[in-house]
Parts: structure tokens; C-alpha cells; sequence
């Protein structure tokens, strides 16, 4: 099973923080919002990740490569901004067939990813919230 996780967007809604930070690099706690989701998917058992990089993308690429030089990664370029679909189908070469666990790269969940994992069905994580329009 391969992980995706798409962290290519540009944070605007994060501005000033984030014109020199992908926002999935930004520290939370002492630690980075990405750390925290590949820590959470590495203690589930992934040890394949596939990222889908645009903005500072390198930084994030050289980011995971320091702290997880254990980990198979791939990294896949995002060059034009149209959205999470895009990102997960240009994944559609290196994924090759596999299973895939998707995980956006800038929310943390409380989640028991190992029983995702072993669920016999597809699944789909989804939060109700009073105003969509307001709760990007």
C-alpha cells in the first residue's frame, strides 16, 4: 500500500507564514504538520509515500528525504493549481495499480489508520460542519 499525500497548494489563507513555507511545513508544536501525518502513517505500517508537490516543493521534497531517509518517496510535480483530483490522478504512474491510502498534507485527524487500512471496503473520511462556506 502506498500513501499519497498532495502538498502542492499554496497556503495563501496562511499569508505571511507561508510565502517562504509550504504550509504543510509549518511547525505545530515543535513539530511539522507533515511530520505529524507521515508519523501517523508510519506507525500504521506505510512505508511507501508518494507526494504530489508544487509550491516550494522542494522544500518539502528535501524536508522528507532528511527526516525519513528510511521510506520509499516518491515526488510528483503539480504545475498547474487545479485541484486535489488533478493531484491524486497525476499519482496514476507511480501508484501503478496499487492500493493507496490518500491523506491531504495540511489537516491532522484523529484517526486509527490501521484499521482504515485493513477495512474490507473503501473508505472516506468526511467531517459535517454548520457553513462549508467558512470552514475551508
Amino acid at each position: 500500500m502506498k500513501a499519497i499525500i498532495p502538498v502542492a497548494g499554496a497556503g495563501t489563507k496562511l499569508r505571511p507564514h507561508t510565502y517562504t513555507q509550504p504550509k504543510a511545513l509549518i511547525p505545530l508544536a515543535g513539530r511539522t504538520i507533515l511530520s505529524i501525518i507521515v508519523d501517523q502513517l508510519v506507525e500504521s505500517g506505510i512505508r511507501e509515500f508518494v507526494f504530489v508537490v508544487g509550491y516550494l516543493g522542494e522544500k518539502i521534497q528535501h524536508y522528507v528525504e532528511k527526516k525519513y531517509p528510511d521510506l520509499t518517496t516518491h515526488f510528483v510535480q503539480q504545475n498547474s493549481r487545479e485541484g486535489t483530483g488533478h493531484a491524486i490522478l497525476l499519482t496514476k504512474e507511480v501508484v501503478a495499480g496499487d492500493e493507496v491510502l490518500i491523506v491531504l498534507g495540511d489537516t491532522i485527524v484523529e484517526v486509527d489508520f490501521k484499521e482504515v487500512i485493513n477495512s474490507p471496503v473503501s473508505v472516506l473520511g468526511v467531517k459535517k460542519v454548520d457553513d462549508p462556506a467558512t470552514s475551508a
